[in-house]
């Protein structure tokens, strides 16, 4: 069996922690040497991961070309929390052309993140 971690770079990892953690991903670790910033972290939403690695760049205005997509039960709660957040919100698609319900919006560094699930 094998088990496939996404990553992002992003400028600020811990803003980024609670960034996601206000949307209802849990952090399941972190890594920081002493007298330095955040150099990982690990996030979840019901199993599925995905890494934070620290940018390496000061150019944070390109568009990224990297995106997440979680496939979940339902996402009624989850657009009814991204709409009260500050996500830029690009849809809520109640019927995609290949059968998905979706929510598509971007987080604070400019990814694009989708959750999806059947439709009702």
């Amino acid at each position: 069996m094998a088990t496939c971690l996404s990553f992002l770079r992003v400028p600020k990892i811990a803003d980024t922690i609670k960034w996601y953690q206000a949307i209802g991903f849990t952090c399941l670790g972190t890594h920081q040497e002493p007298g330095c910033e955040l150099s990982w972290a690990l996030l979840d939403w019901d199993g599925a991961q995905f890494m934070l690695y620290p940018e390496g760049r000061f150019d944070y205005t390109e568009q990224k070309d990297a995106g997440l997509y979680f496939v979940v039960d339902n996402i009624d709660e989850i657009i009814v929390t991204i709409q009260s957040s500050n996500a830029e919100l690009i849809e809520i698609n109640p019927l995609t052309e290949y059968g998905k319900k979706e929510i598509v919006f971007k987080d604070l560094n400019g990814y694009q993140v989708t959750f999806g699930c059947d439709p009702d």
